[in-house]
């Protein structure tokens, strides 16, 4: 997470440009009557996207959540949200690693700062509608405005990065330059 999170700053302009391109809205068609007609885009259901700043240690005010592998202990409310988020990329490194970038508005960018300043070795959960997707430890403060976290696959990249923009599909993974 630290070696991508330094990388994302660079990576995520092609990525926005990505994903301005796939929200371009309606297509004409063709009707049986021989005109072109506009067709709606689907209707998205937005999930609410929130960030929580997590522990694994039980305390009082803390959430439960089951993991698997054990329980992690959850803030009650959330460090940030959907507002504080301007893009999310599905991306794949040099050896083929998939993770899901984040980039954060300028108020967002603080929160993240401040968030992971203050809790270092803690983690923060990100859960996508009630379920949580990631949960990153905290090894460093995040203070350039990004988050990336693994995931396992390609198709689980691309998927959770459409839900946090609140799209159905997704466009192909960003490749990430090889660190030197």
């Amino acid at each position: 997470m630290q070696r991508t999170a330094r990388s994302l700053a660079f990576i995520l302009a092609p990525a926005a440009l990505l994903l301005a391109l796939a929200g371009c809205g309606n297509v004409p068609l063709n009707n049986s009557a021989g005109g072109p007609q506009a067709v709606a885009a689907p209707a998205v259901v937005t999930d609410p996207v929130d960030i929580y700043v997590a522990q694994s240690q039980a305390a009082s005010g803390l959430n439960a959540v089951t993991v698997p592998g054990g329980v992690i202990y959850v803030q009650r409310i959330p460090v940030l949200t959907r507002a504080d988020l301007t893009d999310a990329a599905a991306m794949v490194d040099q050896q083929g690693q998939h993770f899901v970038g984040l980039r954060f508005t300028d108020a967002g960018a603080r929160k993240l700062a401040a968030a992971s300043s203050g809790n270092m070795g803690r983690m923060l959960a990100l859960v996508v509608g009630r379920q949580l997707v990631a949960s990153p430890r905290i090894t460093e403060p995040l203070n350039r405005g990004v988050l990336a976290f693994g995931v396992p696959t390609q198709q689980a990249a691309l998927d959770i990065a459409a839900r946090i923009r609140g799209e159905q599909s997704s466009a192909q993974p960003v490749a990430l330059p090889a660190v030197q």
